[in-house]
Parts: C-alpha cells; sequence; structure tokens
C-alpha cells in the first residue's frame, strides 16, 4: 500500500499564528460595529437604533474602535487558519501583540490535531490471540452463578475458615462516622484476606464487634485516625445450589443442557470481542510508535472530563490518576489516528450504513426510528453518528491491510 498523506504535514499539537491588520483593515470593520452599536446604543433624544451614525461613532468611539480591531484580527486568524486547513482544539490565546509601521502584529498559540505520513501498513505485523473455551472455563462461570443463588445459613459457633460473616460496617475518622452499610457479608478466607485481619475475624461470634484502626493524611495534610468497625450479626455457612433443570430455570435456561451450551457461547463471544480489542490496540500502537506525533493536551484533558463524568466522580482517587491519564492519552491517540486514516482513505459511510446505525440505536433506547431520526436533527447530533461509522470503517480496514497472525491459545 502506498503511503498516503494529509496535506500540511505537521507532528506536533502546539502551534503558533502571526497575524497582521492596516488601519485599512480596522476602517472596513468600524462601519460594521457601528451599526450594531447603534441598534442597541442608547443616546438622549433618540430612541434605540434611530441615532446618527456619525453620532454613534462619535459617542462610542474607543469602543467601537477596540471592536473594530478584535474584528479585523478574528477574520485574519479564521482566514489563515482556512489557508493551513487547521481547526483548533484548544482556545486560541493572544502570546503579543505590537504596532508597527502602522500595522498592528499579534501573535497567537492554539492546539491542533497532528497531520502525518502513514506508514506503509502491510508491513506490520501483529497478533490476534485467541482463547480457547475450556470445561474449566464453563465450570468456574457455572460456581460464579451457584454463588450468586447461594444461602447462608446462621451457625451458633465460632467463625472458621471458609465461614461467611454478616455483619453492619461502619467507618469512623477522628470518632466521626463518614460510612455505614448494613448487611455486609465478609468471607473468612486465609487466601482472600491479610493474615492480620482473617485472625481478627476467626474465632469471633454473633454479638462480637471486631476493629481496625490505622492513620491517614487529609486532604489538608492533616493526620487523621481511621476505624473500620464491624458488628457481627451472624456467622454463617454458605449453601450452594444443586446444579439442575431447576437451578437452570431461576437463571432463565430452559434446562441444564441449555445452560452449558449459551454459557459456552457466551464466553467465545466475550473471548472473540475481548481479543478484537487488544488486536485493534495493538495496531494503535504499532502505528504511533512508527509516527509519534504531540497529542494536543487540550483534548487529552476533555477526554479526562469525559471519563470522570462516565465514573460519576469530581476528581479521581489518587490511586488512579495515572492509570486515567495514560487511558486518556491513549484514547485521543486512537481517535487522532483513526481520524486521520478515514481522511486519508476518503471513507465515508453509506446511506444504508447510516440508517442501520440509527435503527440500532433507536432499538437500544426503545423509540421509533423515525422519531429517533427526528431527535438527532434536532439535537444536531446526526453527525455524531456518522463520524462514529467514519471511525469505524477506519478501524476494520485497517486490520485488513495489516499482517495478521491468529494464535489459538
Amino acid at each position: 500500500m502506498a503511503k498516503k498523506i494529509i496535506p500540511g504535514i505537521n507532528l506536533k499539537a502546539e502551534r503558533e499564528l502571526t497575524v497582521e491588520i492596516t488601519k485599512e483593515d480596522i476602517e472596513n470593520e468600524i462601519e460594521n460595529v457601528a451599526k450594531i452599536y447603534r441598534k442597541r446604543a442608547k443616546i438622549k433624544g433618540f430612541r434605540p437604533g434611530r441615532a446618527p451614525l456619525e453620532l454613534v461613532k462619535a459617542t462610542f468611539k474607543d469602543e467601537i474602535l477596540e471592536d473594530a480591531r478584535s474584528e479585523a484580527l478574528k477574520k485574519k486568524i479564521w482566514n489563515e487558519l482556512e489557508a493551513r486547513k487547521e481547526e483548533p482544539v484548544s482556545e486560541i490565546k493572544i502570546v503579543d501583540i505590537k504596532e508597527e509601521d502602522d500595522k498592528l502584529i499579534a501573535v497567537f498559540s492554539y492546539e491542533a490535531i497532528p497531520t502525518f505520513l502513514f506508514p506503509n501498513l502491510t508491513e506490520i505485523k501483529v497478533e490476534k490471540k485467541i482463547k480457547r473455551v475450556s470445561d474449566i472455563d464453563v465450570e468456574e462461570e457455572v460456581d460464579k452463578m451457584r454463588k450468586r443463588l447461594a444461602k447462608y445459613i446462621p451457625v451458633q459457633r465460632e467463625a472458621e475458615e471458609g465461614d461467611y460473616i454478616i455483619a453492619d460496617y461502619e467507618e469512623r475518622i477522628n470518632g466521626k462516622t463518614v460510612k455505614r452499610n448494613k448487611n455486609i457479608l465478609v468471607h473468612l478466607s486465609w487466601g482472600e484476606m491479610k493474615p492480620e485481619v482473617f485472625e481478627k475475624f476467626k474465632g469471633t461470634r454473633k454479638g462480637d464487634t471486631v476493629t481496625f484502626a490505622d492513620f491517614i493524611e487529609t486532604e489538608n495534610g492533616e493526620r487523621a485516625k481511621i476505624e473500620f468497625i464491624y458488628r457481627i450479626k451472624e456467622v454463617a455457612e454458605e449453601k450452594l445450589p444443586e446444579i439442575d433443570d431447576e437451578f437452570a430455570k431461576r437463571l432463565g435456561f430452559e434446562n441444564v443442557n441449555e445452560m452449558y451450551e449459551k454459557i459456552r457461547q457466551n464466553l467465545e463471544e466475550k473471548y472473540e470481542r475481548e481479543s478484537e480489542d487488544k488486536l485493534e490496540w495493538q495496531i494503535i500502537d504499532e502505528i504511533y510508535n512508527r509516527i509519534q506525533f504531540e497529542l494536543p493536551q487540550s483534548m487529552v484533558e476533555n477526554k479526562l472530563e469525559f471519563l470522570k463524568r462516565s465514573m460519576g466522580v469530581k476528581e479521581f482517587p489518587e490511586h488512579m490518576k495515572d492509570s486515567m491519564e495514560n487511558l486518556a492519552r491513549d484514547l485521543v491517540k486512537r481517535e487522532i489516528i483513526l481520524m486521520r486514516f478515514a481522511e486519508s482513505e476518503g471513507l465515508i459511510p453509506t446511506e444504508e450504513e447510516i440508517e442501520k446505525e440509527i435503527g440500532k440505536r433507536a432499538q437500544e433506547y426503545h423509540m421509533d426510528k423515525e422519531k429517533y431520526r427526528k431527535e438527532l436533527e434536532k439535537r444536531g447530533t446526526l453527525e455524531n453518528i456518522v463520524e462514529y461509522l467514519k471511525i469505524e470503517k477506519a478501524m476494520e480496514t485497517l486490520k485488513n491491510l495489516v499482517k495478521l497472525e491468529v494464535i489459538f491459545e
């Protein structure tokens, strides 16, 4: 495959733009700005919009001049960006402005999506590792289902290895309760617990209280005592349901045979999705490593905000910050590569593909297809579906171009 070129190759995200405006440029804008001022200006003796234009110019001379200069700069900026075929993905910030020889020279900075050469994709080698579904995998899924339907039978004795403890939980910081949960389930397991935690719970009975204490640093940088309190309501043994047709029916299957068949099928589909996902990221990484373009920080920050909203948090916990930053960067990297590839290949979804996707989404939202389409048009988000399909086409095309080796594990 021949290398594709996107005009104006620039691997950098940060850009600088210098524009010049003359007195003539400003004067050309003064007339239009003055007319806008006249519409809303309050001048004694005249109703809004009725004052003579020259009087408006004289009354608001400084304001009109400043706005005219801003308008002239804006036009120059957008004309230059159009000539560069660039669309800023960040705020355009002024870096410097000065007057020189009856000209106003302004320097601006902004971020744009990098443009680049694509490597020879047929030289990229990737592996698609597909995990085979084993009988053990299926049995593990059945065990998970049994645990979901398990019953916990109270016993009148001390807690032993393998028991379950039903407790009310309380968390305190400096003696103040910050969290409560009722009837939580604690599995008394040496393999799942820290040794000191296991020993605290082992031998307890109904009515006992188990407390753990530690010290933490608060947001203000102060040292605080934190306590985890478990008030034991029951010590119980787990009783798992038998694997029979009745058990299968409780899970929505006709019988045990169908249950095993469906579980195997679901696992095969799951492993296929996982292998496809890993393959796609492998392709993205291989391409990026050959190009090494700069990621626009504004896009990374926007993606981080999106991830916070998705998780329903204002800020990520400290231990998650680095991993979420890396995820945001990876998502931006993927978005840019697929977007640029779709552009370079001229990948555009057909009307049939767009209609199919609209129908699919309408079904997910339990809406009539035409009503859903009208809602998209009303909100101006129909183009989002087109862009999504472009990205999907780009990924599928890339998968067909690289050298792929399928490995069954």
